[in-house]
């Protein structure tokens, strides 16, 4: 195995999730990439008529908003690199649908291994938010590191 893809959220268990990925990668003298997906940045520019009082507090447009989510998460990125410690690690911002993002890149990129979370979703959770690690073990072609963790 010589490249490991660690997909991470910001569920603060993505420490976890990276540190383990990180280590196996490390032993493995394996290149090394941290990826975070932006499901959808339309979701947070709804613009709304104010009602109640209320008013939307993402009154941005589309493209703003866009470009505030993509930056947020390089930083993300690029701060969980720096705190592994590793010179080499790589990064990604991939948009759409979770697993099918990550998917699509690790296939693209010739990844040997994808390191992901499991969190403890309720089965209401997975219902409502799905669940990428089931997705992304039934669909993968790639093998999968599944690191449990609890929420």
């Amino acid at each position: 195995m010589k490249k490991v893809c660690i997909a991470m959220d910001y569920n603060p268990s993505a420490k976890k999730i990276a540190e383990t990925g990180h280590s196996l990668a490390r032993s493995l003298d394996a290149e090394l990439t941290l990826v975070h997906v932006i499901a959808d940045a339309a979701y947070y520019a709804v613009d709304y008529a104010p009602f109640m009082g209320f008013e939307s507090p993402f009154m941005h447009t589309y493209s703003e908003l866009a470009v505030d989510l993509r930056r947020g998460a390089e930083n993300y990125l690029s701060r969980s690199a720096q705190h592994l410690g590793s010179p080499n690690i790589k990064t990604a911002v991939l948009e759409g649908d979770t697993a099918n993002a990550i998917l699509e890149y690790a296939t693209g990129h010739n990844m040997d291994l994808l390191v992901i979370g499991k969190h403890s979703h309720t089965g209401l959770g997975n219902i409502l938010m799905g669940n990428t690690a089931v997705k992304l073990v039934k669909q993968s072609n790639i093998a999968i590191l599944v690191v449990p963790v609890q929420d």
